[in-house]
């Protein structure tokens, strides 16, 4: 599996959001309250980060991004990376990948890279 390179920095504290998922099925009864109950003990969080990155960073993230052999394939494959993911510690390692594309935005001598992740909560059954 591959791994967040060293050299690129964690996400940034501003914007970082945590979307625990659904694990509930609701069902409508024709009379009376919907029947809700637990689907599944598994959840995979999305969580919406950030990260300010240099040129050069930037290069690193694009070949590690794009890479199919020791990168994660395009965004399609999960990788370990160490985030805050409200666990009780403040970071831990997690397995993630990337859900739909980053955005790329110049901020004058950096570049500010968004997106959403998917992650694995380790707690997970």
């Amino acid at each position: 599996m591959a791994t967040w390179p060293d050299t690129l920095p964690n996400p940034t504290a501003s914007g970082y959001q945590i979307n625990p998922g659904d694990q509930t099925v609701r069902t409508d009864m024709e009379v009376g309250s919907p029947r809700v109950r637990r689907r599944t003990t598994a959840r995979n969080d999305r969580v919406a980060a950030s990260w300010v990155l240099t040129e050069a960073q930037l290069d690193t993230f694009r070949d590690w991004f794009d890479d199919a052999e020791t990168g994660i394939a395009g965004g399609s494959a999960w990788f370990n990376v160490d985030l805050a993911v409200g666990t009780g510690s403040r970071q831990a390692v997690v397995e993630a990948r990337f859900v739909g594309p980053c955005t790329f935005a110049a901020d004058s001598q950096y570049w500010r890279v968004q997106a959403t992740l998917e992650v694995r909560c380790a707690d997970a059954v």
